[in-house]
């Protein structure tokens, strides 16, 4: 859920591009569609409030996502196949682990056939486990993320382990009342990822930096085409405001979002006017007013492209909107 349940809750559903909001536990996301395609995603979610959740996701669709994350948990994903995308800016790979600290602002670039097991718990939980594995009391952890690789094998078998959980787990949900507290296999999962952290840290190697020179250049020109996201965004304005060449640019926008520059900016428009046609009849808007309000020129060209992102025609989600 994009907020936390009242209760212990179990769900394994699909859920198209329209409703990843809500495919990360404890953590509110705003996403938009990369690319055209409306295949559904499979989530499973295990979650008991404030306390530890276990995330299971496989991803059929490319999009961007940011959100903050909950400021009293650590979610430490392990990555079974990465496909190209990334988390906080750590370029993914198959068999990585990423550890994300409390509080930290989350940004994602998904790409389909991202798959990966999360489990989210309390920042003073992970403290502890992680100086049993450490043999010394952790007073603080990285406030920034990180991330190491495993072999092969013991890769498998952590996400094993927490596939097991799952199963269990969706079984227990189906019948009874799930577990306000983690199951013991859950912490031991838990304590070998611990133990995986402390053997990178002592060897000096393993661990990823999370923030290149190009994901910096694309997030900073992500941040200018939101803030102007209503006005034209040539790429020559876009170098120059970033500070880099054209080709620099277009280097960093292919590593980063998997897609050109000209190609993103069409993307965000397309879906702040997905997102603004969903409320239009409430506030009086028509989709001309919205085309023109997200900086669209070319209102046939809007129609077309809005089709093939979203698999219907602007005013056709602005009459499912009203009708709802």
């Amino acid at each position: 859920m994009t907020t936390w349940p009242s209760s212990p809750s179990y769900r394994d559903v699909l859920l198209g591009p329209d409703d990843l909001t809500s495919a990360a536990s404890g953590l509110p996301v705003e996403v938009d569609r990369l690319s055209a395609g409306w295949r559904p995603s499979r989530i499973r979610q295990i979650q008991s409030p404030g306390k530890w959740a276990l995330d299971l996701p496989e991803f059929n669709c490319a999009f961007r996502a940011r959100g903050g994350f909950d400021p009293g948990s650590v979610a430490l994903v392990a990555i079974e196949r990465a496909c190209g995308s990334t988390i906080c800016g750590v370029p993914l790979e198959d068999d990585l682990i990423l550890a994300i600290p409390a509080g930290t602002g989350v940004t994602a670039t998904v790409r389909p056939g991202l798959t990966y097991a999360v489990a989210i718990v309390p920042t003073a939980t992970w403290m502890e486990i992680q100086s049993v594995a450490a043999g010394m009391v952790i007073e603080k952890i990285n406030n920034l993320p990180s991330a190491i690789r495993l072999a092969t094998k013991e890769a498998q078998r952590i996400r094993r382990q927490m596939k097991s959980i799952a199963d269990y787990l969706g079984t227990v949900g189906s019948e009874s009342v799930l577990p306000e507290q983690p199951p013991a296999a859950f912490e031991e999962y838990l304590g070998a990822v611990a133990d995986a952290f402390a053997g990178a840290d002592s060897r000096g190697s393993g661990t990823v930096d999370c923030a290149s020179r190009h994901f910096r250049q694309a997030s900073a020109a992500e941040d200018f085409i939101r803030t102007h996201i209503r006005e034209d965004i040539p790429i020559v304005r876009l170098c120059r405001e970033i500070g880099v060449s054209r080709r620099q640019l277009e280097y960093a926008f292919r590593t980063t979002f998997a897609v050109t520059p000209l190609e993103f900016i069409r993307a965000l428009r397309l879906n702040e006017a997905r997102r603004l046609l969903v409320t239009a009849r409430a506030n009086g808007l028509s989709v001309t007013t919205i085309a023109m309000d997200v900086g669209v020129t070319h209102l046939g060209r809007f129609a077309a492209n809005y089709r093939l992102f979203f698999g219907e025609s602007p005013k056709e989600t602005l009459q499912r909107a009203g009708r709802s």
